[in-house]
């Protein structure tokens, strides 16, 4: 799992640019948070697969509150 989890992240710079484009942020910011909570979903999860949207998903959640 965690060879799977590690794949996601090599993806993680370019989710980071198309969530800084869409979100008009840094991309270093974006990329910060996206790993965060790359990080933090993987902790528990179980099915791995879609850890790349939801991380993406609560990455532009959290930009919007702010």
């Amino acid at each position: 799992m965690a060879a799977r989890i590690r794949a996601s992240t090599k993806n993680s710079r370019s989710a980071a640019e198309q969530i800084a484009r869409e979100m008009r942020t840094s991309v270093e910011e974006v990329q910060r948070l996206y790993e965060e909570e790359l990080e933090d979903l993987a902790q528990e999860a179980r099915v791995t697969q879609y850890l790349s949207v939801l991380a993406s998903r609560r990455v532009k959640e959290r930009l919007r509150r702010h």
